[in-house]
């Protein structure tokens, strides 16, 4: 029974400290130059969606919190930020399954499954290089932005994931190479 709780408690420890967010990021880069930034409107986001305003507004804070300055004429870094559109089929009901067999004959009926598609967003932020044009950090969100939520816990999903995003930023280069 003890060793049951030991090894219930150490699972949920290691779920609990899983990263819901992926970062990737160019190593040659050098990282100490980024002093000033410019956030750059998704593309085809006219008019402005409300998650839009809610991301711009949360990866600003992050930045600013960072030291970094926004500026509207020669910035450092472009950032840029879009929610990818995604699906997935998800099986509900219930499937019944029965039959019978006696030695090489045998008959057997199952119900269909349901299938319904749900779209939900990801969210993906970008530092571009505005000299060279190049996409020299990136983080996307593994967890699902959806239309269900409600506007408050919107909110704190995109709050919560645009602080993850960043808490690594600047990326250091002494990551061992495999």
């Amino acid at each position: 029974m003890y060793l049951r709780l030991i090894s219930l408690i150490f699972i949920l420890t290691l779920v609990g400290c899983a990263k819901s967010v992926y970062t990737d990021y160019d190593q040659q880069y050098d990282y100490s130059d980024i002093q000033s930034y410019k956030i750059v409107s998704p593309a085809g986001s006219n008019p402005t969606s409300l998650d839009d305003g809610r991301v711009k507004q949360a990866v600003k804070k992050e930045l600013t919190a960072m030291g970094l300055i926004e500026t509207g004429s020669e910035p450092n870094v472009n950032v840029r930020y879009f929610i990818e559109p995604k699906t997935e089929n998800v099986a509900y009901g219930s499937s019944v399954r029965f039959g019978y067999g006696s030695r090489r004959f045998g008959v057997g009926y199952e119900t269909p499954t349901r299938y319904e598609e749900r779209s939900y967003g990801q969210l993906v932020v970008e530092m571009v290089n505005t000299t060279s044009n190049q996409v020299i950090w990136r983080a996307v969100s593994k967890r699902k932005l959806t239309d269900r939520m409600t506007p408050a816990s919107k909110n704190a999903f995109i709050q919560e994931q645009i602080k993850e995003m960043f808490e690594e930023f600047p990326p250091t280069t002494t990551e061992p190479e495999y």
